[in-house]
């Protein structure tokens, strides 16, 4: 064997034996978006690495964020054990067969990326942790109606029917991408015209989430973004039905984050999709029901609610009041099943 084939597997046991190191003790399977992710996010370090005098370990540590700290680390780990199996295959295929040069730069830029990784398992986060702030406080000098007047302002763009939707079911981005459908129809219980919304939640699990809930306003409520539906019903749907879906979630917090600079340049705190989500959380809180704020949220522990707006934040001037609160789970806790039926019967 030449001294450039030995030095090229003497390569290959250092990086093995560094991935030793970090191999973590229980491998789990991760979906495909989250490795494509972990992808995405090593190659833009490195990408910042080397415009860095301290390389790679400077940039992954230029972070006072703990979950954005060991996320970078765990796309770090996937992403060198992933390299190492694909030069593996290489170095069985050109070993003896020629010329590795091109394979020993690639095997060195992998022991550096691997040393790197064994040093930030070891050191740990070395930034001052930033103090984290609640998504919530974001909500704190808003005016009462800035649902209502965000959704104005994005109202003939192409996300206004999904502002209206976020603002009156407090749904995750996500949700929206998988799509809310919509139907007003006379219910018999309630004797008067309603309008439901049927979401598929996100974030669920055997025991975790609700997998279905629908959420029902009065036709006549008075509230200027049951308002706003009422007319987009009346201009856009089928036979009382409206089913509404954007593409990216991403997408559409920026363009939130846009309407809302435009209108309120001075506030300190960037207001999110999810910041309807605390409106929504808070203007049911102050309704007294708290297991239909979980229910309406899409959660089953009613432990989780706390962390969504307060009673506080809601002003009556702009109280949003759902007349009935579905989900296909009960809240834990609770000794009923609260069920969901069919959006196409007289209750959702």
């Amino acid at each position: 064997m030449s001294i450039a084939n030995g030095q090229l597997l003497d390569l290959a046991n250092q990086c093995l034996q560094g991935l030793d190191a970090v191999q973590p003790t229980e491998e789990k399977s991760k979906a495909l978006a989250t490795r494509l992710d972990y992808v995405r996010t090593v190659n833009g370090l490195l990408r910042q690495a080397k415009t860095n005098e301290r390389g790679l370990l400077e940039v992954m540590q230029d972070t006072g964020r703990p979950s954005t700290f060991y996320k970078r680390l765990a796309a770090l780990r996937y992403f060198c054990f992933v390299r190492m199996d694909a030069l593996l295959v290489d170095l069985r295929r050109f070993v003896g067969e020629g010329t590795v040069d091109g394979l020993a730069v690639q095997f060195s830029e992998l022991l550096q990326q691997v040393q790197v990784l064994v040093c930030l398992q070891q050191q740990g986060m070395t930034k001052e942790r930033r103090k984290k702030r609640s998504k919530r406080q974001a909500l704190t000098g808003l005016p009462s109606d800035w649902r209502t007047l965000l959704c104005r302002r994005g109202g003939a763009g192409k996300y206004g029917q999904a502002l209206l939707v976020s603002s009156l079911t407090g749904a995750r981005p996500n949700e929206l991408v998988s799509g809310v459908e919509i139907l007003q129809q006379h219910d018999e219980v309630l004797r008067q015209d309603v309008i439901h919304f049927k979401l598929m939640g996100a974030k669920v699990k055997d025991k975790q989430g609700q997998p279905v809930r629908v959420i029902s306003y009065a036709s006549n409520d008075s509230n200027p973004l049951v308002v706003a539906l009422v007319e987009l019903l009346r201009r856009d749907s089928i036979k009382g039905r409206l089913f509404v879906q954007i593409e990216n979630a991403a997408n559409f917090t920026v363009e939130i984050r846009r309407l809302a600079k435009s209108l309120w340049p001075k506030h300190r705190q960037a207001v999110t999709a999810y910041c309807f989500r605390h409106q929504w959380s808070a203007d049911l809180k102050a309704a007294g029901d708290g297991d239909a704020v979980s229910r309406g949220l899409g959660h089953m522990s009613a432990k989780t609610r706390r962390h969504y707006g307060t009673a506080g934040q809601s002003r009556s001037s702009d109280r949003l009041r759902p007349v009935h609160i579905d989900a296909a789970r009960p809240i834990k806790g609770l000794n009923m099943m609260v069920p969901v039926t069919s959006l196409g019967s007289s209750r959702p």
